[in-house]
């Protein structure tokens, strides 16, 4: 992911540009900015860029080594990756035990999954779904990518193994590598159905392998190295470039993150779209480099595993009330925090991690060689192509494995330094050079370093933790003939101090520069180990590098809970607002015109409907049950019969949407359709929309138009009554806060224009708050009220004798219109 720590590598910074688009798509898609309704598909691009980055590292390792270097590929995963995920799990589990205590069981739940990387099947197997979360989203649901990830690290590299030993030509192997990704987009688009839930599909390791797999088909033949081109290549790969970054452009815009052919062939083009960037991201050369190059998408890049990690807790925690009502507040206040904690976790927990390892960075013995790093090997045991492989590649121009005796441009890191003293005029005079002797100790092993993390600094030699911290000092030495007199600019003066890391000011050994007129030429680097007077104890660095970490968790938790703690109602969240200047709750009928009815008082009204099939969710529930209304004529069956019914179908089911499934049962528009094929006809109750409500407000299809037709267009001709949601001012569940279902009910008056079957009753103008038991649901008096409520509406609406009221929207049961005689 970062830039190498040392220039021996050849960095790619196009590849951090393409992170940055990758990570920017997925939080504006997680904030709900228009236009990127299909920034979900920033996911897909980064599964593509792994698979091809991690094959093009265990492909440089097999070509140098002959090996795949698995224990040590492992150990680095797992280095890069875990202790930041441990950071944002903790911090998640703190946040939500001081600020969300009843979530605190299911997100612990949820972080163990995501520590041992199971987290997309732990989704699966729990019948959890992203539509089925009322609660709003969880700031772990993000998780599972990360998952699929890690799996695709630990069995991808076994395969490759096998392949390696039984195919052995990468032809081969590229073919059985496309087979593999192209069933797993098959198993994708079968396992998607138009029933929305789609969490299987979407989520199933094998069912999004193929893009990371494809990803890796392309590293065998245009691996992640810098790659030189002509003129005419090069404009063939920015053209190819700049189709994938517009092709990916519009799927981002136009995809919805419920639409089939995200699964039948949309995810599949973002791939095909992905390696086209990548092919031409490569070529440091073209066009596509460059833009991609852009130092703010670089930084961003740099870090997009850290703001990936974090932005989905900082989202979930903003209450949903504000995000949706006040994005001019939300969305600068999200992306600012995330940028923050994820700026602070690369500078305080993984960058250290990344370059000294566990051990150093956490006792901050920054001097000391990673013992998981590949090293860099002296001129004579050939180069090493120790890489950042997550935005680094092999320079083109290094020599095969087969070529010891090559030298690589630049500077030379040796592989080891013995602690011994060395006389420096003979070094200069070239009796001795400190190539030799790391010649003669070089045993590294020449294998790629992490995708994540770049080369180690400088090897230097055991000492113990007692003694002064050694520090070593690279001196470059200039190439002196053997009759010319060193420039006195060349040598050190006996005064000169040397700035060292963590010893500023620390005084340097004197060297005096000799030439023997016998002496070749020599161009030396020159190693000095000094020890460092100032002593820090291995104890001190250890509580300043966990006091750092434990610092950012505090702030990272802090920020956390004060995000909780924004309210609808604060003055700044107001001003910012969209709808704080209008009443939410105020509905208006342009299609009445003067009232001419009801005549009769409530109680004497009846229905010229004879059979009633009513249609509800859960809150339908507390007025049908015998558990929940004993006596029998207070039910909602008893009041449908009181005015005048004579057949009433009770069609309910908890937890029941326009489109969603619950374990299985069906969803209302099905057993609507159910109810029509067997026959059942008369006048419909709606008394649904609350849970429509809810799974829209936490990213559920839209819009309410859509759900409300999927309804009603199959009972077009025949009466329909649909009362208005409502749900308690006190709910704790932002999901089914009352702005989602006024604006719900909203869609509702605005589909008289296209149902003049359909008569609206606005219930939640006429609900008791106190009637409710919870946020939703209703106490036994509610339940008597409403069913009584409902029944007179549906005579009022639809009456036998009566005049109805002019329009569509009943907005109470109560008012009587008086008749010329009574006036």
């Amino acid at each position: 992911m970062p830039r190498p720590t040392h220039n021996q590598t050849s960095y790619l910074p196009a590849l951090d540009g393409l992170r940055a688009l990758a990570v920017i798509f997925v939080v504006l898609y997680h904030l709900d900015v228009p236009g990127f309704s299909g920034g979900l598909l920033g996911v897909g691009m980064f599964f593509t860029l792994s698979g091809y980055l991690i094959t093009s590292l265990l492909v440089f390792s097999h070509e140098r080594t002959g090996g795949l270097g698995l224990k040590s590929f492992w150990i680095r995963r797992f280095r890069r990756l875990m202790p930041a995920s441990i950071l944002v799990l903790v911090a998640t589990l703190v946040t939500s035990a001081i600020a969300l205590p009843k979530e605190f069981l299911g997100y612990l739940w949820e972080a163990l999954s995501a520590l041992f990387y199971v987290n997309n099947w732990y989704t699966i197997f729990s019948n959890d779904s992203y539509f089925d979360r009322f609660g709003g989203p969880s700031p772990l649901s993000h998780m599972w990518s990360l998952s699929i990830e890690e799996q695709f690290y630990i069995f991808w590299p076994l395969m490759m193994l096998a392949m390696y030993a039984v195919i052995k030509r990468r032809m081969g192997m590229t073919i059985l590598t496309v087979i593999l990704a192209l069933i797993s987009f098959y198993l994708l688009y079968s396992l998607a159905s138009p029933a929305f839930d789609n969490t299987r599909a979407y989520e199933g390791t094998d069912t999004r392998a193929g893009g990371l797999l494809l990803g890796a088909a392309m590293a065998f033949w245009w691996p992640a190295r810098k790659h030189s081109v002509d003129q005419d290549r090069r404009t063939w790969l920015d053209v190819a470039g700049l189709a994938g970054i517009a092709a990916i452009v519009y799927l981002v815009i136009t995809t919805g993150d419920n639409s089939m052919s995200l699964y039948s062939w949309g995810i599949a083009a973002l791939t095909l779209a992905t390696m086209a960037i990548l092919a031409a991201a490569v070529a440091p050369d073209t066009l596509v480099a460059n833009l991609l190059s852009l130092p703010p998408l670089v930084w961003i890049g740099e870090r997009s595993y850290g703001l990936y990690l974090w932005h989905m807790p900082v989202v979930a925690f903003v209450p949903l009330a504000v995000r949706t009502d006040s994005p001019w507040l939300s969305v600068p206040l999200v992306v600012g925090l995330t940028v923050l904690l994820a700026a602070l976790s690369w500078r305080y927990l993984e960058d250290p991690i990344r370059r000294y390892g566990f051990r150093n960075a956490l006792t901050g013995r920054h001097d000391d060689p990673d013992p998981h790093r590949s090293p860099v090997v002296s001129p004579r045991s050939g180069p090493t192509p120790d890489q950042n492989a997550e935005t680094t590649a092999a320079d083109p121009a290094d020599p095969p494995a087969d070529a010891p005796d090559s030298v690589p441009a630049g500077p030379v890191r040796v592989s080891s330094i013995v602690e011994q003293p060395i006389d420096l005029s003979d070094v200069l005079t070239g009796g001795h050079t400190l190539d030799d002797a790391a010649a003669d100790d070089q045993t590294a092993e020449t294998e790629l370093s992490s995708l994540d993390e770049g080369p180690a600094p400088a090897a230097e030699p055991a000492h113990d933790s007692d003694s002064l911290p050694l520090e070593m000092v690279v001196l470059e030495m200039p190439a002196i003939d053997a009759d010319e007199t060193p420039d006195p600019d060349d040598t050190l003066d006996p005064d000169d101090s040397l700035d060292t890391d963590g010893a500023e000011g620390a005084e340097a050994p004197v060297a005096e520069a000799t030439a023997d007129t016998e002496g070749p030429a020599i161009d030396e680097k020159l190693v000095v180990v000094i020890p460092d007077p100032r002593p820090r104890t291995t104890r001190r660095r250890l509580r300043r590098s966990v006091g750092s970490v434990l610092g950012l968790l505090s702030l990272a938790v802090a920020v956390l809970v004060g995000t909780t703690m924004l309210h609808p109602d604060m003055a700044v969240v107001r001003a910012l607002s969209f709808e704080h200047q209008e009443d939410i709750g105020d509905l208006v009928d342009e299609s009445a015109t003067a009232p001419v009815g009801p005549t009769l008082p409530a109680a004497q009204r009846r229905t010229e409907c004879t059979e009633v099939i009513h249609v509800g969710d859960s809150t339908a529930l507390g007025m049908t049950e015998p558990e929940m209304q004993p006596d029998p004529r207070k039910r909602l069956t008893a009041q449908y019969t009181r005015v005048g019914a004579k057949v009433v179908r009770m069609d309910v089911v908890g937890g029941r949407s326009s489109l969603e499934r619950l374990e299985g049962a069906p969803n209302a528009a099905e057993s609507i359709q159910t109810d029509l094929d067997n026959g059942w006809e008369g006048c419909w109750v709606m008394n649904m929309g609350i849970n429509d409500a809810a799974n829209m407000e936490v990213g559920g299809p839209g819009p309410a138009a859509m759900r409300i037709d999927r309804l009603l267009s199959p009972l077009k001709g025949q009466p329909v009554l649909w009362p208005t949601v409502i749900t308690n001012q006190l709910n704790q569940n932002p999901a089914y806060n009352n702005r989602a279902m006024q604006r719900f009910n909203r869609a509702l008056v605005e589909a008289c224009k296209r149902y003049p079957n359909l008569r609206i009753y606005d219930l939640a103008g006429e609900v008791d708050q106190s009637w409710f038991s919870d946020g939703v649901h209703f106490t036994a008096e509610g339940n008597v009220q409403r069913a009584r409520m409902i029944s007179t509406a549906l005579a009022t609406a639809f009456p036998a004798e009566d005049q109805a009221p002019d329009g569509c929207l009943i907005k109470s049961i109560e008012p009587v219109v008086e008749t010329p005689a009574e006036k």
